[in-house]
C-alpha cells in the first residue's frame, strides 16, 4: 500500500510541474546571429567603393541601399541592385548568405561600421554586366 502512494505522489507532482511548464521559444544561436545581423543593417549605406572581378569600377558612384527590417530601396543600383525588394536568410542555418526577391543570391557583413556585399549578377547584357560585385559601404 506504501509503494502504492508513492507511486501516486510521484505521479501527481510530475502532472503538476508538466502543467505548470510554460511553453519557452528557444533561440539558437544561429538564429540569434541572423537577427542581430538584421538589426545591425538597418539604415542607409552610402557606396564608398564598388568592384567588380576585383578591380575597382566607378559604375556606382552614387549608389545608395535604405535597408529597413528585410525589405531595402536602391539609389543608381541598376541593374545590379533592383529599386526595391525584399531579402530573406537563404537558410535557417546561414548567418550572413541571403537571397533576394528576384532570386540572387548575396552575402553582407558588418565591420567597424561598414557594410560589405557581395553579389554575382549573372545576367549577360549588351552593357557586360555579368560579374561578381562587391559593395564597400558605410552610414
Amino acid at each position: 500500500m506504501k509503494t502504492f502512494r508513492y507511486i501516486t505522489l510521484i505521479s501527481l507532482i510530475a502532472l503538476t510541474s508538466m502543467i505548470g511548464c510554460k511553453n519557452e521559444v528557444t533561440i539558437t544561436p544561429t538564429e540569434q546571429a541572423q537577427q542581430d545581423l538584421v538589426e545591425s543593417l538597418q539604415g542607409t549605406w552610402t557606396a564608398q567603393e564598388v568592384r567588380k572581378e576585383n578591380t575597382v569600377i566607378s559604375d556606382f558612384n552614387d549608389f545608395s541601399l535604405i535597408i529597413t527590417d528585410k525589405s531595402y530601396s536602391t539609389e543608381n543600383g541598376s541593374p545590379v541592385w533592383p529599386s526595391s525588394g525584399t531579402f530573406d536568410f537563404e537558410n535557417i542555418e546561414t548567418e550572413n548568405e541571403f537571397v533576394r526577391q528576384d532570386g540572387r543570391l548575396f552575402t553582407a557583413s558588418i565591420n567597424n561600421s561598414n557594410l560589405t556585399i557581395t553579389i554575382v549578377y549573372q545576367e549577360e547584357t549588351a552593357r557586360g554586366e555579368y560579374g561578381t560585385y562587391e559593395f564597400l559601404m558605410s552610414q
